[in-house]
C-alpha cells in the first residue's frame, strides 16, 4: 500500500486545502473502485489539477477492493496531521491566470476565509489599504466577535489615495513615520495577514480589489509552527521600540 500512501500524500500537497476537501466529500460516498467513480473525483477538482487526482486514482485501481470512502479518510487525515503537527504547513496562494503547478485561490478568498477564522486577534500588513467591502464586512464581524484588529501600513495616506480612510479609520492602525526611516526614502512594503499568532498569510498582494482578485499575485500561507508567531512578534516589537506609531 505505500504507493498508495504516497499518491495520497502528495495529492494532499499539491492541491491544497480547499480542493483536497471538495475531493474527500466525492470520495466519501464511493464504494469499491471502478472506473465511472473514479472519474467523478477526478473532475471534482479544476482541469489543471486533475492530473494528480489521476496519479491518486490509478493507485486506487491497484488496490480495486479498498472503497472510495478509505480514500477520503485517508486525506483528511494527512490534513489533521499536518495541522497539529509542530511544523508549518504551507500553502500556495496565487491569484491571476491558472497553471498546472498551483491551485489559483484567490487572494481575497483566502484573507475572508483567514478573517472569518479568528478568534484573538487580526493584524493586516499592506502597503495600501483601498476600500474592499469583503474585507471591511469580514473585519466588522471579527470585532463583534471580540476580535482584535490592528492595520500597519506605510502611511495614513496610503488610506487616503484608495478610498479607505473613512472605512478603516475605525480599526487601530499603525504607521512608519518618515521622520523615523533610514535611508528616509525606505518603504514599508511588507504585505501580510496574521491570525491568532496562528497562521499568516506572506503574499505580494496590496489589500486592493486589483491585487487581491484580478493582479498576477503570488504567497504562501503557513499554518502552525511559529512562523505566524515570529511575524507577530516582529511587528509588536517595531510597535513597542515607536519604529511604528499609532494612527490618532
Amino acid at each position: 500500500m505505500s504507493e498508495l500512501a504516497d499518491a495520497v500524500a502528495a495529492t494532499v500537497a499539491a492541491l491544497g486545502s480547499a480542493h483536497v476537501r471538495t475531493l474527500a466529500d466525492s470520495y466519501c460516498d464511493c464504494g469499491p473502485y471502478s472506473g465511472v467513480l473514479a472519474a467523478k473525483a477526478r473532475n471534482a477538482v479544476p482541469a489543471p489539477h486533475q492530473g494528480e487526482v489521476e496519479h491518486l486514482n490509478k493507485a486506487w485501481a491497484a488496490h480495486p477492493n479498498l472503497p472510495g470512502a478509505a480514500l477520503a479518510l485517508a486525506l483528511e487525515s494527512v490534513q489533521a496531521a499536518q495541522r497539529i503537527a509542530d511544523v508549518p504547513t504551507v500553502e500556495v496562494v496565487v491569484t491571476g491566470p491558472d497553471s498546472p503547478a498551483a491551485p489559483v485561490r484567490l487572494t481575497s478568498e483566502v484573507v475572508r476565509q483567514l478573517i472569518d477564522q479568528a478568534t484573538e486577534r487580526v493584524t493586516l500588513v499592506s502597503y495600501a489599504a483601498y476600500r474592499m467591502k469583503s474585507v471591511i464586512t469580514a473585519l466588522d464581524e471579527a470585532v463583534a466577535r471580540g476580535v482584535d484588529v490592528n492595520l500597519i501600513l506605510e502611511s495614513a495616506e496610503k488610506l487616503d489615495g484608495g478610498g479607505g480612510a473613512h472605512a478603516y479609520a475605525k480599526y487601530r492602525t499603525y504607521q512608519w513615520p518618515t521622520d523615523r526611516r533610514e535611508p528616509p526614502e525606505a518603504k514599508l512594503h511588507a504585505k501580510a495577514v496574521i491570525i491568532d499568532g496562528r497562521d499568516v498569510l506572506l503574499t505580494s498582494a496590496n489589500m486592493t480589489n486589483a491585487a487581491y482578485d484580478k493582479n498576477i499575485e503570488l504567497g504562501v500561507l503557513c499554518r502552525g509552527g511559529g512562523v505566524a508567531r515570529q511575524v507577530q512578534a516582529h511587528f509588536d516589537a517595531l510597535i513597542s521600540r515607536s519604529v511604528l506609531e499609532r494612527v490618532v
